[in-house]
């Protein structure tokens, strides 16, 4: 038996729905350095709480990545405990994304069973063109390479 990822990646999107797609690009975007570490577990999902919490089932640090819609500049990442996420930042906007009440119900659900991770994180890449048909906008294509760093530099501490 295989022992569980250190650190689950999970991409939460509709890839025909402009923005809503900039979480798959970031998992795509990840796989070139990471997809080969067997301690990084990389997956796609439309957001359903019980499947989130099979998916990052073992893993000591999870990071749910999401486009979101808060009113900031668009491509804009944002970084929120999931502890927190129904809170109001120091901006006094709240972190919202359609995916995102799933997320809420999949933390009750997890703590309910003892199977939360010990870290569980948010990366929000703030979107703002979600009508259908495929492809970024350029300023949430730029958010994707942002977020692909940042995710980057928390996978190596992380494994460090």
């Amino acid at each position: 038996m295989t022992a569980a990822p250190l650190v689950t990646v999970i991409g939460i999107g509709n890839p025909y729905r402009r923005d809503d797609g900039a979480a798959g690009a970031v998992l795509q975007r990840l796989a070139v350095p990471w997809g080969a570490d067997a301690r990084v577990r990389l997956v796609e999902l439309d957001g359903e709480s019980v499947r989130l919490v099979q998916a990052w089932e073992g893993s000591r640090h999870v990071w749910i990545v999401d486009a979101v819609r808060s009113g900031r500049p668009a491509g804009s990442i944002h970084e929120v405990d999931a502890a927190h996420l129904a809170d109001i930042d120091d901006t006094g906007k709240r972190l919202g994304g359609g995916h995102l009440m799933g997320l809420g119900e999949a933390v009750d659900l997890a703590g309910a069973l003892d199977l939360l991770p010990t870290d569980l994180r948010i990366l929000g890449i703030e979107g703002v063109d979600f009508d259908n048909g495929v492809g970024l906008s350029t300023d949430v294509d730029a958010g994707v390479d942002a977020a692909v760093e940042f995710l980057s530099l928390a996978l190596r501490d992380a494994l460090a």
